[in-house]
């Protein structure tokens, strides 16, 4: 009967251990793949911004690889022919910073994963991010990874 006891412990403990680790694991390969991130209304001050400070206040919904939705706040920095976006943007499951290097004389915008809180801490990612004419909707898209 002892012996049954320990038995039980033992089978108890290991599905104790195995059940989070597993879950853990498939949480992690659920954002692994391609995104789409379409982010509105973040550029309220238009072309003003240029040193850091806020370009203006929207909404982002991601689907692909990460599936959110939230608020976003775009910081907007000129220096040259270079424009630095950052789009910080809180959801449902955490916070994503994503960073979008605009080269205007080649015409190529590129983002990463700058930092990431709660379900997204450690995930990275990069892309292209492409613009409507008015500059009132960025759309990224691209890879993330842990």
């Amino acid at each position: 009967m002892r012996n049954k006891a320990i038995l039980l412990a033992v089978l108890v403990g290991a599905f104790a251990v195995a059940i989070p680790v597993s879950l853990a694991a498939s949480s992690q390969s659920q954002t692994d793949g391609k995104v789409t991130v379409r982010i509105t209304g973040t550029n309220d001050n238009g072309d003003n911004v240029t040193d850091g400070g806020v370009a203006g206040t929207g909404r982002f919904s991601a689907s692909g690889a990460i599936a959110d939705k939230g608020k976003c706040v775009a910081y907007r920095t000129v220096k040259g022919d270079r424009i630095t976006l950052r789009f910080v943007s809180l959801g449902r499951r955490g916070s994503l910073t994503f960073v979008v290097k605009i080269n205007t004389i080649l015409g190529i915008s590129r983002w990463t994963i700058g930092s990431g809180t709660k379900a997204y801490k450690g995930l990275h990612g990069k892309g292209v991010e492409r613009e409507n004419a008015d500059y009132t909707v960025s759309t990224l898209t691209g890879t993330v990874w842990r």
